[in-house]
């Protein structure tokens, strides 16, 4: 077993641990998600990735060593990446140590199944780490700008468009992504407050 799937199952099995114990009848949850660590891998002294749950979908950075700074749950700290410099939070949990989270959406009600929801984190992912060059990856600019695959809003309506894209996709076998994806919303967890 790869260091990078060690973590996954260890981030996993932690965040179903909270969910069985901590989050049952809580409003906020999509019952049609489930706890995914997705694309996790090292980055700069970190195990790198993100955690979709039923309550929220968060980039994530566990600490590849013994973490020995003293830092509170709750502090907050900036990680610059090739997109830009993205503000992260402390938390800890016991049997996964210390930790830091991005919110890219809370609460995670766009998402009706996880297929969409993984497909929106390697999309983030991609855009986080390559900068989203349009020169370079122009299907990854079009899903900043919420055209590939599916152009959906926030009360369920699919433009005419969008339904193309998606018709497409599927018949392609790819998984459909949340639309009005723009990539500074998407990162910054502001698509829901600012699409209303």
């Amino acid at each position: 077993m790869s260091n990078a799937t060690a973590i996954t199952n260890r981030l996993e099995a932690c965040f179903r641990q909270v969910h069985a114990e901590r989050m049952t009848g809580i409003p906020i949850l999509n019952g049609k998600l489930g706890v995914r660590a997705v694309g996790i891998a090292p980055w700069n002294g970190f195990w790198f990735g993100v955690l979709i749950t039923p309550w929220f979908m968060n980039l994530v950075l566990l600490p590849q060593e013994a973490d020995e700074e003293i830092i509170r749950s709750g502090e907050k700290r900036l990680f610059a990446f090739p997109a830009g410099p993205f503000e992260f939070i402390r938390g800890h949990e016991d049997g996964l140590g210390p930790f830091w989270m991005c919110s890219l959406f809370s609460p995670v009600f766009e998402f009706e199944e996880m297929e969409t929801a993984e497909a929106t984190a390697i999309a983030a992912l991609a855009g986080l780490m390559e900068g989203v060059q349009v020169d370079e990856d122009r299907d990854m600019q079009r899903i900043w700008q919420g055209d590939l695959p599916e152009a959906v809003d926030l009360e369920g309506e699919h433009t005419a468009a969008g339904q193309e894209e998606a018709g497409a996709a599927e018949d392609a076998g790819k998984a459909p992504v949340a639309a009005e994806l723009s990539r500074r919303k998407l990162l910054t967890g502001q698509l829901r407050d600012s699409s209303r």
